[in-house]
């Protein structure tokens, strides 16, 4: 009888625990920011409402899933990668964890060719799937008479820069009340690369905006690339955003990116227990 509920208990952890963690970034004791940080923190809640249930943070060694952020350089062997992108911090490191990773999606085109030359196969199904927050979350919606004619959203290292300026909205903030900001808003004029997604999601015009050499260009030409787009233009300036506008409309499959989600890896349990 014992051996029979140990054989069962057993059993029935394998099925709870067949489920494998996501990663996403938090800013820690070796990184001089405070806070969560907008696009990292929309992993989770995007991953989540795809499964409906809560899905557990990953260590950074443990094979994991990895979705929204420039968190590819995060990647161990036999990761599951969906949507992720590299950082341009880290292109020209020598050695990386992974040798073999289950892709099923990527930001863009940019990092597909920085993988196909460490000898990785991944599809052409490119997309951030911050793209899907419209779709995911239908209680978000666009304001039919916006209240900001144009919003700020500051990469989390320029937070500084922008402590003078009018309607900014901080990326340290939760991310609702910045969906929320976004879509009362008639343009997003954002350094965060999540600010510029996630208005692009709702059909908002934004612009990127570049007032610093923080963060290298590359992981905004992928998501430009990934998404219809050769060129960008930047502004420099709050007031160059204002009269340069929105860049055109992103162009996005996201059907293709949300059938590419990996469902199995987190139907197992159900599947097991039947």
């Amino acid at each position: 009888m014992l051996l029979f509920l140990f054989t069962s208990l057993l059993s029935f952890s394998n099925c709870i625990f067949s489920d494998i963690p996501l990663y996403w970034w938090r800013p820690n004791e070796y990184t001089p920011f405070e806070g969560k940080n907008f696009g990292d923190e929309l992993s989770h809640a995007v991953v989540e409402r795809i499964l409906e249930k809560r899905v557990s943070r990953a260590r950074s060694y443990e094979r994991k899933l990895l979705a929204i952020g420039s968190i590819l350089q995060f990647a161990k062997k036999d990761d599951v990668v969906w949507g992720t992108g590299m950082n341009g911090k880290d292109l020209k490191k020598k050695e990386y964890s992974f040798h073999n990773l289950d892709i099923r999606a990527l930001r863009g085109p940019l990092t597909r060719t920085f993988l196909r030359k460490k000898g990785i196969v991944a599809p052409r199904i490119y997309g951030d799937p911050a793209l899907l927050i419209p779709r995911l979350f239908p209680e978000l919606k666009k304001a039919s008479s916006p209240k900001y004619s144009y919003i700020v959203i500051p990469h989390i290292s320029e937070i500084d820069l922008f402590a003078d300026e009018k309607n900014v909205v901080l990326p340290t903030s939760p991310w609702k009340e910045i969906v929320k900001k976004i879509t009362m808003s008639k343009l997003v004029i954002s350094s965060s690369l999540h600010g510029i997604i996630v208005a692009e999601a709702y059909n908002i015009p934004a612009r990127f905006l570049r007032v610093t050499q923080n963060e290298p260009d590359f992981k905004y030409k992928d998501y430009y690339r990934g998404t219809g787009r050769k060129k960008f233009t930047p502004a420099y300036s709050i007031q160059e955003a204002l009269e340069m506008g929105g860049e055109p409309p992103a162009l996005c499959d996201t059907d293709a990116l949300l059938e590419a989600f990996p469902y199995e890896y987190f139907t197992r349990d159900e599947e097991e227990m039947q």
